[in-house]
């Protein structure tokens, strides 16, 4: 069970698989994998414009000046789209990691397991490259880097077990149930919109505030605005509720891995 949360005695073949699959993503294109900087640039650029000059729209409870508001729920948008666009991606391709590498299951003694944690890094790779261009936004309107930036790390330590556990049972569900990436599309499609991304939680019915908690996107985000925009912080129980749910979905997901692996040859 330790080799699905901290393979060490693999770690060179988990970077160089991780690498090949970030390159392949860009192989041919013109600007490579500089797309993978600009692209963020170019969003965050068309929010900034669209919500400041076009909807002059402001990010209720914002702490910016009246002149940056549309800058402030840019950022705001921005920084829910990014963690959203990491889970969307890393369910989306989980679905069929394994079911799309029969060979690797069948004529080859290959670790299995490091196929979701390479779908996590190579997701993760363009979430931290996004997440630099949102500190960048978040420093030039702000005038300074934000001070709570060192707690960076933390948000990501408390979601990517989370996500890698999510990673692990869809890629060995996916396997016996082909139907699965479709229902995982299904799911991520109006998760977009019950996720606070386009809005706080502050501005839902008191009543719908409670339930939307139930979605596991909703304290990250909240983490990453007040990390980067100084944000109201998430109370202390949600915090520790998440990290045990986290950790919980981790752990359920390398132990349903463990169990259909056994059958992925006879499947495939």
């Amino acid at each position: 069970m330790r080799t699905y949360f901290w393979p060490k005695e693999y770690f060179g073949l988990l970077f160089q698989m991780t690498q090949r699959d970030v390159v392949q993503r860009y192989k041919g294109s013109w600007l490579g994998i500089g797309w993978s900087i600009v692209t963020p640039l170019i969003m965050l650029v068309v929010y900034t414009f669209v919500f400041q000059f076009v909807f002059q729209a402001r990010w209720p409870g914002a702490v910016a000046e009246s002149t940056n508001s549309g800058g402030h729920f840019a950022l705001n948008l921005f920084a829910g789209l990014i963690f959203f666009t990491f889970f969307s991606d890393v369910m989306t391709r989980a679905a069929s990691a394994i079911l799309s590498q029969p060979n690797l299951v069948k004529k080859v003694v290959f670790p299995l397991q490091l196929l979701p944690w390479i779908i996590v890094l190579s997701s993760g790779f363009q979430a931290l490259i996004s997440l630099g261009v949102l500190l960048l936004g978040a420093t030039f309107l702000a005038g300074s880097i934000p001070s709570n930036i060192i707690y960076l790390p933390l948000l990501l330590l408390i979601f990517i077990p989370m996500l890698l556990g999510m990673a692990l049972a869809f890629s060995a569900l996916g396997v016996y149930f082909t139907d699965t990436q479709h229902i995982v599309a299904m799911i991520t499609a109006p998760l977009m919109f019950l996720s606070p991304i386009f809005y706080p939680v502050s501005m839902l019915p008191d009543w719908a505030q409670q339930w939307i908690y139930l979605n596991p996107l909703t304290l990250v985000i909240q983490l990453s605005r007040s990390i980067f925009l100084g944000n109201p912080w998430p109370d202390t129980s949600s915090l520790a509720i998440f990290i045990a749910f986290s950790v919980f979905v981790a752990l359920l997901g390398a132990l349903i891995f463990a169990k259909l692996r056994r059958g992925f040859a006879d499947v495939l």
